[in-house]
């Protein structure tokens, strides 16, 4: 018989991957919360300042129903 080498066995390790913990997924949630909460100011701000002019340019009279008085 003739002389047969030993196969070669070769593992293919892949690199680690980080763990995603509990912590890094709060971190993520309250930074996005934290980014829409300042995107909501100043929109809400904006939105308070032209409710208040566009209330102050009518008139007293339109805001209440007509006299049914004859």
């Amino acid at each position: 018989m003739a002389f047969q080498p030993d196969p070669f066995i070769v593992e293919i390790i892949r690199p680690a991957t980080e763990e995603i913990t509990v912590v890094d997924v709060l971190v993520g949630s309250l930074s996005l919360a934290g980014v829409l909460g300042l995107i909501a100011l100043p929109l809400g701000a904006i939105a308070g300042w032209l409710l208040i002019r566009w209330k102050r340019r009518r008139r007293p009279d339109d805001d209440h129903m007509p006299s049914i008085q004859r």
